[in-house]
């Protein structure tokens, strides 16, 4: 089983994530405390929505329904159905947790 790493761009100090391909970037990111928001889990809302800046994901079977074409070309995905296929970079994720 192979180790990647998430790395947070938007974080004040270099901070980078261990993660398997067995979970979703979002669980990674709720097991190491980054606040992000979520709803649905399963790819359909949306509201995990976050800049990929960097590395290669997987949807697997899932499809990113929550994922329009411009959000898409502007290098957004959504970690809720997401794992990570090499090392990633992430900005902070466009809806911030209140």
């Amino acid at each position: 089983m192979n180790n990647n790493h998430i790395h947070l761009a938007f974080s004040d100090e270099k901070q980078s994530l261990s993660t398997t391909q067995d979970e979703t970037v979002l669980q990674t990111l709720i097991r190491h405390d980054i606040p992000i928001k979520h709803a649905c889990t399963n790819g359909v809302c949306g509201v995990c929505l976050t800049p990929l800046l960097d590395g290669k994901i997987d949807y697997g079977p899932q499809q990113p329904r929550g994922l329009n074409q411009k959000e898409l070309a502007n290098g957004y995905f959504l970690p809720c159905i997401a794992r990570c296929q090499s090392d990633i970079t992430i900005a902070e994720p466009k809806v911030k947790v209140r």
